[in-house]
């Protein structure tokens, strides 16, 4: 295969020649050396020369270019027109590019590092000698997919924001200059008016009397009546009406309302103007974390109809089970491959199968032999070929699907009449070692089983196992172990000399290790487990250990030979792989978009705290120091906030039917020992066990009892939180109203309740007569419960 000895296949045939180019282009040749002679490496200089005469050999091929052909090949003179080729230039340079992605000779990656490059060798050239027309500054090889704001773009949006002339028509030149002047002075000039074309088709669409002020003085009137209040009035109001109709993000809505604020103030910062005053600080929008995605948000067949946790539990089993199928598929073909990697004599088989493994076993051991000697594959630039002549015949060999079926690898064979190049050297480098899939399924069944980010997963050491038990192991990621063998000390020495540990070597690691997680001197994003001998993960890890293990040979970098999961790859040689998950599976269950190791992650902890029960426990298995992160961020989807909200509002109706068993002496709340610590536990998980008297210390032995001794010094320390529930209920933050401010005003409404019926309501009225008058008198100040804060 002669064309296996370019870095790329079929570069010969869509490039221009070097003695084309240099004979016909004499002196664009001489400026992409100019271009070419900053750069040092040698790799890299060689393909910015090539991607100019791939773009040639593009201009040549097509017609429709050939104008351009003619000025290229002399462009000093035609130096005067040189601005009519700029945009034949651009087009060209994407035509080439869809062409090499289009030939099948080149990854998309490949012929999208060629087409920028190209890019870049042509903008440069533009800039610095002028016969070349010049490109803009962004020019994009394929179109930007776009979402746009629209959240759900089956609702529709109440109304569109209203275009620039028809605001001039309605408020003048005078503004539509100023509007301008905004535009021009901000960073996305064009996206941060947008808010504002949306409050004036809300003005339109619902109009009053603060809206006729606002456009009064946008307009110029001089006595127009608004002031800083009929602006912020305006603002909310068309923010409300676009978060009701649900077409848009809310974080997207703030964003917008927040920059009518900043241009609002830019307009009462203008000299000689007549705008009202306003200040961006006369309103606040706080962050709007987006709802919480997981898998079940996917479209898998085997999950439809499904909803709720059932839909959690049925989605990550089904990428748990899709990444098993990858991995063992990929230990099956490494297994079966191990006589061809050893170079055994074949001559005992079978006429057919003795010639396709000799020639699956050439390529091998010859790409081992690259591999070896410099670290990256034979077709590399700088890699080492060997046997040149007999590799070249068995890759043609190779192209055909059957050669692999006879020698029994056909398991990771593409269904395809002819395999391309870079398709063979996929299964060469899974005869090997790990491949980027087997690798990434491997890790996507450690995310489902453990909940890690992708980081601690990338960083567990090369020593997969610290230690092993009878029953599981401990894995953990690399600033962990370097604390826990630190603590070990000469504990080390035994670990290593024994392969499973038991007895007081069992107690004494396992306490080692508790130590470790106390201390907490490691990496806050760092993480640790122990593993079942019955757990996929474990599986996982064992079935791919073998593989990057092989690879260890091949590479000197002791950073990747540090690092557990590595693996080879025709351009980069061993390294340890962290491409995304779309960009590597093109099909089956894993090729599903929008899949991330995020949404795993997600899942798992959603499903997780429906088995520890609460917030606060579940900020232990998600490796966060606290729980601000878990509510906004991770456990902010609909059925979980469904959840807790209903936890919340059954604990309200608990606390308002408790019987008081005395009432004149110590108002106490009686349950049974075991009702009394389950309701003790659903105001934990509630995250409300201190606003209604609970404290937060967990109980030693059993729950705190609760008293109510009424005095006139409680008395009126309840109808100062009575009377701070009122006044902080109309600015409270929704969510944190609904978790703290309901149940903690059916707590106080219980209490006052059972004490008038026990004919104390004498007794209330003058204690709260009395508050009253020390509020007024500024003798007192109502305690502040900051409702109106993010709950973190």
């Amino acid at each position: 295969m002669e064309a296996a000895k370019e870095r790329f296949a079929g570069a010969n045939s869509l490039a221009l020649t070097v003695e084309e180019f240099e004979l016909n282009y004499p002196r664009l040749a001489e400026d992409v050396a100019r271009y070419t002679a900053f750069i040092q490496s040698k790799n890299k200089k060689t393909k910015y020369v090539l991607a100019p005469r791939l773009a040639l050999g593009c201009i040549e091929a097509d017609e429709r270019f050939h104008d351009l052909r003619d000025y290229l090949r002399h462009p000093e003179n035609w130096c005067t027109r040189r601005n009519e080729f700029q945009e034949p230039l651009q087009v060209a340079l994407r035509t080439s590019y869809e062409r090499l992605a289009a030939s099948g000779l080149y990854s998309p990656a490949i012929a999208s590092e060629h087409g920028r490059n190209a890019i870049s060798v042509f903008r440069w050239l533009g800039r610095n000698i002028k016969v070349y027309p010049e490109l803009p500054r962004v020019l994009r090889l394929v179109d930007k997919n776009s979402k746009g704001p629209r959240k759900k773009t089956d609702v529709p949006a109440p109304f569109q924001g209203m275009p620039i002339d028809e605001i001039e028509a309605l408020l003048g030149e005078q503004f539509i200059r100023d509007l301008r002047a905004f535009q021009a002075v901000v960073s996305g000039g064009r996206s941060r008016i947008l808010g504002f074309r949306y409050l004036m088709s809300f003005i339109r669409t619902t109009p009053s009397e603060y809206s006729d002020k606002l456009l009064r003085a946008l307009a110029g009137a001089a006595e127009h009546g608004c002031d800083a209040t009929t602006i912020k009035i305006v603002i909310e109001a068309c923010e409300d009406a676009l978060v009701r109709s649900r077409a848009f993000a809310p974080a997207t809505i703030s964003g917008w309302m927040g920059d009518c604020g900043r241009f609002f103030e830019h307009l009462s910062d203008l000299p000689d103007r007549n705008y009202p005053h306003y200040s961006r600080r006369y309103k606040k929008f706080g962050y709007v974390p987006p709802e919480s995605s997981t898998l079940g948000d996917l479209d898998f067949a085997e999950t439809r109809g499904l909803a709720g946790v059932a839909r959690l539990r049925a989605s990550i089993d089904v990428v748990r089970n899709a990444a098993i199928d990858v991995v063992n598929g990929h230990a099956s073909f490494f297994a079966a491959a191990r006589p061809m990697r050893e170079g055994r004599d074949f001559s005992d088989l079978p006429t057919e199968r003795r010639e396709a493994c000799t020639a699956v076993a050439t390529v091998v051991r010859a790409e081992i032999r690259s591999l070896r000697q410099t670290g990256m594959s034979q077709f590399s630039k700088n890699g080492v070929r060997t046997n040149a002549r007999e590799v070249d015949l068995a890759m043609e060999a190779l192209a055909t699907p059957a050669t692999w079926l006879v020698a029994g690898l056909g398991n990771l064979v593409p269904d395809v009449e002819k395999l391309e190049f870079q398709q063979i050297m996929t299964l060469i480098s899974a005869c090997i070692g790990a491949t980027g899939q087997a690798v990434l399924a491997a890790k996507i069944v450690f995310c489902c089983e453990t909940g890690w980010n992708r980081q601690p997963i990338d960083d567990i050491p090369a020593e997969v196992y610290q230690f092993r038990l009878t029953d599981e192991a401990g894995v953990a990621s690399a600033s962990f172990v370097s604390v826990f063998k630190y603590r070990a000390g000469h504990l080390v020495q035994t670990l290593l000399e024994h392969s499973e540990l038991s007895g007081g070597r069992a107690t004494d690691a396992v306490a080692t290790w508790e130590e470790a997680e106390r201390e907490k001197s490691w990496g806050t994003f760092d993480q640790r487990c122990m593993l079942s001998y019955t757990s996929p993960a474990y599986e996982a890890l064992e079935r791919v250990r073998p593989m990057v293990e092989a690879l260890n040979a091949f590479t000197d970098d002791p950073d990747v030979k540090a690092k557990f999961f590595k693996s080879t790859s025709l351009a980069g040689g061993v390294s340890t792989f962290r491409r995304d998950i779309g960009h590597v599976f093109k099909s089956g269950i894993l090729s599903t978009p929008g899949l991330t190791f995020r949404l795993v992650r997600k899942t798992y902890l959603q499903l997780m705290l429906r088995v520890v029960g609460s917030v606060e426990s579940l900020h232990v298995h998600a490796g966060h120091s606290g729980t601000g992160v878990l509510l906004p961020y991770y456990l902010n989807s609909p059925d979980v906030k469904r959840e807790l909200e209903q936890s919340t509002r059954f604990f309200q109706n608990a606390v308002q039917s408790l019987v008081a068993a005395e009432v004149g002496g110590t108002l106490r709340l009686m349950m049974s020992d075991e009702d009394h610590e389950w309701f003790y536990n659903l105001a934990r998980i509630s995250g409300i066990a201190s606003a209604v008297g609970y404290g937060v210390s967990t109980p030693v032995a059993g729950p705190p009892g609760f008293e109510f001794a009424p005095s006139d010094e409680n008395v009126r320390a309840l109808l100062a939180i009575d009377m701070t529930l009122d006044v902080e209920e109309k600015t409270a933050d929704p969510r944190r109203w609904a978790l703290v401010g309901v149940p903690l005003r059916g707590f106080v409404a219980a209490i006052l309740s059972k004490l008038r019926a026990a004919s104390m309501a004498r007794l209330i009225q003058r204690v709260g007569a009395e508050l009253i008058a020390d509020i007024e008198k500024g003798a007192v100040v109502l305690p502040p419960l900051n409702l109106s804060g993010v709950l973190r």
